[in-house]
């Protein structure tokens, strides 16, 4: 449990590291892309302003206007060092006009480029270039401008960014690995101290019970059976239930070789439903099972036919009026259902019942015989077979979920 403890804690602070750095690059990178595509925007708002190419091109007198000074869009020296072309088509979609300000694309392609992109408005085109579509009086421009010097630093953050979000998570795993032992020694200390007093009290309690049960067969010799040596009875037979379920826990804990194979869950269910049928039936309840038919799991066939008693008998004698069972396979997992009605539960998840001993007073008053040990025998057998347990309230209804 300790392991599957501090496993969790080392995955649940990574991902949330993971979140956080993620969070951190995308914002960093995206609000970069996003001033790159304003800078170019710019470009191309000035280029249309001025008619498809840059006015007084390499006269650099110009005061710059912009807030990023002279190397920014509004360098006066822009016209000089921007890679652009802008090609004008008239209305039939001929070409009146082309402007070519780069080496990277001949006239031709510029002009097949542009006739690509005159149905569109603006946007990015080839990773590289920044495009706007515009009206040129009666005819249509299309200018496009080379983004790939602006855009090399954009590329080379986002690379630096990802590589630092792996160096952290590196960092954090190895943090994480060191501490964690720590962190989690108060847990382990108290688990093994739980563990020791299980123990002790399962050797402590069965010599007691042992002696008391063979006073009552004294007695009974003697005397013949009585109330009371009945009531002694009862208590010895529940008290002996208490330590069996103690030591299922301690060996269901400890670490051993299991024996698997494949087991069929839905002939099992019907055979053990089978056997509580008839004791709802007595006590005026129904059981209902909707069973898939050839659900097969591959587990330990010993512990899984405990699990398979433990929560059928849980739910015949906790259901009030009845009792639903479903047995289903949903992709790799076989899906284990029961349902039954219940008063006085809040609706919402019921982890509590997986916990030793504890019995709830309405349980504790509707089943007095109870130990508060058969869940949470159920829980460790749901465990160590890789699967998962959940137990909720919801309209009256108590549900325990069960998925190997």
């Amino acid at each position: 449990m300790i392991k599957k403890l501090r496993k969790k804690f080392i995955t649940v602070s990574l991902l949330s590291v993971f979140a956080l750095l993620t969070g951190i690059l995308l914002v960093i990178n995206m609000v970069n892309f996003a001033l790159v595509t304003e800078d170019a925007d710019r470009v191309l708002g000035r280029l249309v302003e001025e008619g498809g190419k840059f006015r007084d091109e390499g006269i650099p007198d110009v005061e710059p206007r912009g807030p990023r000074g002279p190397k920014g869009p509004d360098s006066p020296e822009l016209g000089q060092t921007m890679r652009y072309f802008t090609v004008t088509f008239d209305t039939d979609g001929n070409v009146v006009d082309v402007n070519m300000k780069i080496n990277a694309v001949s006239p031709e392609e510029a002009i097949e480029w542009a006739r690509s992109l005159v149905n569109n408005k603006n946007g990015w085109s080839k990773t590289y270039y920044r495009y706007h579509v515009w009206n040129n009086g009666d005819n249509i421009s299309v200018t496009v401008v080379d983004q790939s010097r602006e855009l090399l630093p954009s590329y080379r953050v986002l690379i630096a960014s990802c590589i630092g979000e792996i160096a952290g998570l590196l960092i954090t795993l190895l943090a994480l690995t060191c501490v964690s032992s720590s962190i989690t020694q108060p847990v382990e200390q108290s688990d093994r101290k739980q563990k020791r007093f299980i123990r002790d009290a399962s050797i402590e309690l069965k010599d007691p019970i042992v002696a008391i049960d063979a006073s009552r067969k004294t007695l009974e010799n003697r005397f013949g059976e009585t109330e009371e040596t009945s009531l002694i009875a009862k208590e010895v037979e529940r008290l002996t239930k208490v330590v069996q379920g103690l030591d299922t826990l301690l060996l269901l804990e400890e670490p051993h070789d299991r024996v698997r194979s494949e087991i069929d869950l839905t002939a099992l269910i019907s055979d053990k439903a089978s056997i509580y049928c008839d004791t709802m039936q007595s006590a005026g309840k129904t059981m209902t099972l909707s069973l898939q038919e050839g659900v097969k799991a591959w587990a330990d066939p010993v512990t899984i036919e405990k699990l398979i008693a433990i929560v059928l008998k849980n739910g015949a004698d906790y259901a009030e009026t009845r009792l639903a069972i479903t047995l289903s396979r949903t992709g790799d997992r076989v899906v284990l259902e029961l349902v039954n009605d219940a008063t006085g539960l809040q609706d919402g998840p019921m982890d509590s019942v997986f916990e030793r001993f504890y019995r709830s007073p309405e349980v504790r008053q509707s089943v007095p015989d109870g130990a508060g040990l058969g869940l949470s025998i159920a829980k460790a057998i749901v465990d160590s077979e890789g699967g998962r347990i959940r137990a909720e309230a919801k309209n009256g209804e108590f549900r325990l979920k069960i998925e190997l």
